[in-house]
């Protein structure tokens, strides 16, 4: 039984947070989140129930206006919290209960932190600090990998050349610009990825390393001396590069703050 995990003065915000996962389970309705009006009609069951409000003219479903938009099926969600009060890794709730992917769990685990936040302080901030500290296997692995990527981009010495690809090339600047000794033309690793035109390369493992301890963009900020916008750009530009190679999961775990 979760209540005897949960601390007693949360107990009545876990029933309540359960109740709605249980009403977004049945997909049960009992006003339009647009207008708040009671009178609507349903006009599709599938995949899921869509509904149409008289008052306001709008189509919603029982996700609508809420971090479980589209994440069918929504009996997973309460599967996914139930077990990651017990501790439940990522990858054992995905291959043990619902035989799927660990990307999945993340994703509705995230959506589920989001959903707290708003509606459930307490629940959430307890939540989020009972929630496992330190990353699962596959979480690590591609932390390694990401990282040896980064260190081996930035001191390559002889890259072959993309033009002619000889070996005989050297390094032109600080970053991954090179020229190629044989053609005489110029080359940067970088040049069809989006970290083409990013700064400040001594950054970014220190800045993958905060990504992946959940730093926020302003813990960031403090931490690295960079102003908010850049923060945001780099959190999405990495999350990209971790996706292009091939480190999905991470990339889940890093994108929300």
């Amino acid at each position: 039984m979760i209540y005897e995990l949960v601390p007693t003065e949360l107990h009545d915000e876990l029933k309540a947070f359960c109740h709605d996962l249980e009403n977004t389970t049945l997909q049960h309705i009992e006003a339009c989140p647009f207008c708040g009006k009671d009178s609507f009609y349903l006009i599709r069951s599938k995949p899921i129930n869509t509904y149409r409000c008289k008052a306001c003219y709008k189509y919603f479903t029982v996700a609508t206006n809420t971090p479980f938009n589209r994440l069918t099926p929504f009996n997973w969600l309460e599967l996914i919290f139930t077990n990651r009060i017990k501790n439940k890794s990522y990858l054992f709730i995905a291959e043990e209960i619902l035989e799927s992917s660990p990307e999945k769990v993340m994703r509705r685990d995230h959506a589920i932190i989001d959903y707290l936040q708003t509606h459930y302080p307490l629940l959430h901030k307890w939540y989020i600090n009972h929630k496992q500290a330190t990353l699962t296997p596959t979480l690590a692995e591609q932390h390694q990998t990401i990282n040896a990527k980064i260190t081996a981009l930035l001191n390559q010495q002889t890259p072959i050349c993309s033009y002619c690809a000889s070996t005989d090339t050297t390094k032109v600047g600080s970053r991954t610009c090179y020229r190629c000794k044989r053609c005489r033309r110029s080359f940067n690793l970088l040049s069809d990825t989006p970290l083409n035109r990013l700064p400040r390369p001594e950054l970014w493992i220190e800045f993958i390393n905060l990504l992946v301890a959940k730093k926020n963009n302003q813990q960031i900020e403090e931490k690295l001396h960079l102003n908010c916008n850049t923060v945001s750009r780099w959190r999405a530009i990495w999350c990209d590069m971790m996706k292009k190679w091939n480190c999905e999961a991470l990339a889940i775990w890093c994108s929300r703050h």
